[in-house]
């Protein structure tokens, strides 16, 4: 079967723009340094490229939020080594002046001590972390404890998501801590016994409070502990989730960025194949003259 003139040139503009389509598709890759840029460039990949990003925003948040949980806990547990500190101190004093020769005005002069440390532990208590009450559990946006010492916070104890579907403790019970809940002792009811105690100048009622105060030291130490033990969760799953964000960003790259030494191999294939196809065109069409001449 003879081939026409307008085939040979169907064809060689067929060719050609197939070389033309393949050297910008090569020269996009190099420019851009990515190999899938819209879906239509591979489907698959792209479809894949969507859910890694998603994983990979998702261990972002995760790791955001275990952040600002980790800072809060710091906070707490700042705040409760300044209460272990003013208790430590209180006791000093309750020893020290139980002793029968210290008088009436030094007990007097130590328990507004007292009360200065009665109030710091107060302040301690009310630490804000951003804005955010620390120790008042849910109801964290107004001072969890009153001036006189009331707790007015609740129960709760907030939770922070460290993987998917999976939930860690990121405060404390301020309740139990200070307040005594549970069978503890109600460290800022014991100062005031023990301030009041002391301005009364009676030794007996001093030495009363030695046992509450051990048990309140005591009771604090162990909720630095909890403390503690929620930032080593949190670090370990925050060192989990970065270390996810940064598989699922690698998978991610691997599927959308280019191979930028290969992009530029095909370029300059292309771009020969492009050249060598105009040029062969460019031959068919002048003997195609020729012999009509």
């Amino acid at each position: 079967m003879r081939v026409t003139d307008r085939q040979l040139f169907q064809n060689a503009a067929r060719e050609a723009q197939a070389s033309k389509s393949r050297v910008e598709a090569a020269r996009r890759e190099v420019s851009t340094g990515l190999r899938v840029e819209k879906p239509e460039d591979d489907p698959a990949a792209a479809s894949l490229i969507v859910l890694t990003r998603q994983q990979g925003d998702r261990e972002d948040a995760l790791t955001k939020a275990m952040g600002a949980a980790f800072d809060e806990l710091g906070s707490a547990d700042a705040a409760l080594s300044g209460v272990s500190d003013a208790l430590a101190r209180a006791r000093e004093l309750a020893v020290q002046l139980s002793n029968a020769t210290y008088s009436a005005n030094e007990r007097a002069g130590a328990a507004k001590e007292i009360d200065g440390l009665r109030a710091t532990v107060i302040g301690l208590m009310n630490t804000k972390a951003g804005h955010r009450y620390v120790f008042g559990g849910y109801q964290d946006g107004a001072p969890p404890f009153t001036q006189a010492g009331a707790y007015v916070g609740d129960t709760g104890v907030r939770q922070v998501e460290v993987a998917p579907g999976v939930l860690a403790d990121a405060s404390v019970r301020a309740d139990v801590a200070v307040s005594g809940v549970g069978g503890g002792v109600d460290v800022l009811a014991l100062l005031q016994t023990l301030s009041t105690a002391l301005t009364a100048n009676n030794v007996g009622q001093i030495q009363g409070t030695l046992d509450g105060l051990d048990t309140g030291i005591k009771q604090v130490a162990l909720a630095r502990s909890t403390v503690g033990s929620s930032q080593l969760v949190l670090e370990a799953a925050t060192a989990a989730s970065m270390t996810a964000g940064l598989a699922a960003e690698t998978r991610r790259a691997n599927l959308s960025d280019a191979d930028l030494i290969g992009a530029s191999v095909r370029l300059a294939q292309a771009q020969q194949a492009l050249d060598a196809s105009l040029t062969a065109s460019a031959k068919s069409f002048q003997l195609s003259l020729l012999d009509k001449l």
